[in-house]
């Protein structure tokens, strides 16, 4: 009869064992996409910012929103082309939910990167990380380096080097994230 309670005991506890791990994990596609990982299938690392306008952005902030999260200088020839790209892709899909946070690596004066958002008329919010803290976070080593994030906040796709985000590849996976 003792035995015979273990037994159901240790059932019942590993019954509760599972369901309390299964409503914590909540697993997609095979990975727990509640962890934090710059990768992609995992919830984006979250960070707190200044934006170049004086504002502080925090990534869970824009949760709802589908985020092209972008790191770059304004002295990278690569980041100079793929911007106004991304600036085009900003005016057109903003209206459906797009955020774009551009984290730029420039260390001084912010003048410089005022300036380069003048000089080719870009609308989008920028954040400054010019000691590459955020960077380091995304495990970044070079750039441009783009992260899309859904409206979850799952990275759902990693891009390193140049892209034009107008072209018809980049367009499927921005609609991608914003449904």
């Amino acid at each position: 009869m003792l035995a015979r309670r273990g037994w159901i005991l240790l059932g019942a506890a590993s019954l509760l064992f599972m369901g309390v791990s299964l409503a914590l994990l909540q697993v997609k596609g095979g990975k727990a996409a509640l962890e934090a990982r710059p990768e992609v299938g995992y919830l984006a690392p979250d960070f707190t910012l200044p934006s170049l306008d004086g504002q502080t952005v925090r990534l869970s902030d824009v949760r709802g929103k589908a985020v092209l999260l972008n790191f770059w200088a304004t002295w990278c020839a690569p980041c100079r082309l793929e911007m106004p790209t991304m600036e085009k892709a900003y005016q057109e899909y903003k209206s459906r939910g797009l955020e774009i946070l551009a984290v730029s690596l420039d260390a001084g004066s912010n003048s410089v990167v005022k300036h380069f958002m003048q000089e080719l008329q870009l609308d989008f919010p920028v954040l400054l990380d010019p000691n590459m803290e955020v960077l380091r976070l995304y495990r970044q080593f070079s750039i441009p380096a783009t992260f899309l994030i859904d409206k979850q906040g799952i990275v759902r796709h990693r891009e390193l080097g140049y892209r034009d985000w107008t072209d018809p590849e980049s367009r499927k996976l921005l609609e991608a994230i914003l449904r």
